[in-house]
């Protein structure tokens, strides 16, 4: 995963107190450790990435998906 992708997601993380920047902040640690999410997780990644505007973190979003599905 490209760490430009994780620094976004982590700026997102650290500026939003949300279920979202909670769950994000989940995954990319998952991206770190290599830890496979669960099926619900991915739904929930896809699903966000679905709804996202920023142009910036949507393609962070999508780079993080690519990554953990390996």
């Amino acid at each position: 995963m490209d760490e430009y992708s994780r620094i976004v997601i982590e700026n997102y993380c650290f500026s939003h107190d949300t279920p979202k920047s909670k769950f994000l902040n989940k995954m990319v640690k998952m991206s770190y450790t290599a830890k496979i999410p669960s099926d619900a997780d991915m739904n929930r990644l896809s699903r966000y990435i679905e709804q996202e505007n920023d142009e910036e973190l949507l393609e962070a979003l999508k780079d993080l998906d690519a990554f953990l599905c390996f």
